[in-house]
Formats: C-alpha cells, structure tokens, sequence
C-alpha cells in the first residue's frame, strides 16, 4: 500500500473541486490486488521484431537498443523488486511527458476514449483518474501503446544502475519532481503540476516525470517477483489480476516509491487521482 495516504480535509478538497469521483476498487497492496471472478483482460503485447531505427513520433523520444540490469540487488529494496536480472530491449520511443489532460481530452472529443474521473484542471498538466483500458486506449488512439515494464525501467535509469532518473541521491525537495517532501503538503499543491515543471529532474533519455506528478501504468501484468535469468524484451506474466505501475504520484512521501525499480499492482479497473500514463511506439522501419 503507497504510505501516503489523503486526509480527511484532502479527500473533501479532492471531492469539492471535482478533482476526484470513482467507484473503482480501492488502492491495492503493492504485493496483490483483486479481481471479481472470471474477469480477465487478454494479454495485449508489443511488437516483438528487432530494434528498427525510423523517426519518433512528435513528443516522444528515441530510446535506443541497449542492456541493463532491471530489479535491484540482494539485500536492497522491497522483494518485488528481486531477482536483479540481465535485459535486452529493441529499440522504441517513449513520450517525454506524461500524457496531458488536453490530448486526453482531445481524445474523448475524438468519440475513441471515456472520459478520465479527474479533469478539473486544463492544459500541459498530467492526466489522472484513468483505468487500464482507458490508458491502452488512448495509446492505441495515439498510434502508440503502453510501455513493457522493462522498456520503463530503462527509460527511467538507463543503464548505469542508478536509483533515480537523475542519479542516485535521493530526492529532498521539488527542483527535480512533483511529490510530498515535508509528507503534509505537494510541491504543487493539490493535484499533478504540469509535465514540464521538472526538467531537471529528466531521466538518461530526457523522459520527464518518471519520478513523482503521477504513478503511471504499464501494459505489464503484476507478479510478485521477477523471473530469473536474462530476458530479452520481457512482456512479463501471460495473464494475471494486477497490472504494474510505475513512478510514484505527487503524494507520495517516501523516496523509496519514487525509485526507478519500485513496482506496484493494481486492480485494472482501479482510478486515482494520482495515476496517469504515458505511451510507448514501436521504431518505424
């Protein structure tokens, strides 16, 4: 379960502004989540070719074929985030920001996606209150599709190891991302800040926000732990009740959720007021 937790006076702020209305299933723990019976979501899964090297998409940027160890070491970090493992990834494009609130908007105009439960706010600013379905989606609207884990995690750390997207000291205030320092009050107030507020805070590749504003679902089902051994471009779990997310959200107050290896599942029916997305696209050829 993320530790921060809205209070009271927070929640009525959320429900009063219209920031926030769900009947979605509560918050998961970070090691299971629930699901009605007979209810599954097929496994929807990437391109599997090799790297190619065509242009990005506007707003994404190239992330190239590489290597990295994903997961952290013995004796480090919660056990999900076990067995450190060798991976393999073709090269893609991931978008730079998290997807805003007026290209989601744009979308639900177009008549291709449902509306998210928190649009209050307009503009360059993070979308949030979306499920699963409603990110795949907009990803598909999009011409894209929603990262692997593993293409996340790369993205977020590259492939030096590091903790953060900026390196590995620990986040103390907000020049680098959007989260609770002082665990009673969000660098930007109430709700995601914009997707560019933080560019100091950009990963190897330039991806911003991949700590804090918003926690951001993967196309990954969730598992408690990772398989052994190398991988190359893991699709992970065929099937499963939870899907990843990834990032931590602007109410978070431990750093260690705002990591790079840090997984959650969570219900893909589930909507929060912190939790957004953004799309990956396979390399034209």
């Amino acid at each position: 379960m993320r530790s921060l937790l809205p209070t009271v006076s927070l929640v009525a702020a959320l429900s009063a502004c219209g920031l926030f209305a769900s009947t979605a299933p509560s918050r998961a723990t970070r090691a299971s989540a629930t699901e009605p019976p007979g209810l599954r979501w097929r496994s929807l899964r990437p391109r599997n070719d090799a790297g190619a090297t065509g242009p990005c998409p506007d707003g994404s940027v190239a992330i190239p074929a590489g290597s990295f160890t994903m997961g952290l070491g013995d004796g480090e970090g919660a056990p999900d985030e076990h067995p450190a493992h060798p991976v393999n990834l073709r090269a893609y494009c991931l978008d730079r920001t998290e997807v805003t609130i007026d290209a989601y908007t744009a979308c639900v105009r177009a008549g291709a996606c449902t509306p998210a439960s928190a649009t209050q706010q307009q503009g360059a600013v993070a979308v949030s209150g979306v499920d699963w379905q409603q990110a795949y989606t907009y990803c598909a609207f999009a011409g894209g599709r929603l990262p692997t884990e593993a293409e996340w995690e790369f993205a977020a750390r590259g492939s030096d190891g590091r903790r953060f997207p900026w390196g590995n000291d620990a986040p103390q205030g907000c020049d680098r991302l959007d989260w609770t320092p002082d665990g009673t009050t969000s660098c930007q107030g109430v709700g995601p800040s914009s997707v560019t507020a933080h560019p100091s805070g950009a990963s190897p590749f330039g991806v911003l926000d991949m700590a804090g504003n918003v926690w951001e679902w993967t196309a990954d089902w969730y598992a408690p732990s990772y398989t052994a051994g190398a991988a190359n471009n893991p699709t992970g779990p065929a099937e499963g009740s939870a899907r990843v997310t990834r990032g931590g959200g602007w109410n978070n107050d431990q750093p260690d959720r705002l990591r790079v290896t840090w997984r959650e599942g969570q219900h893909p029916a589930f909507r929060d007021y912190d939790l957004g997305f953004r799309c990956a696209y396979d390399r034209a050829p």
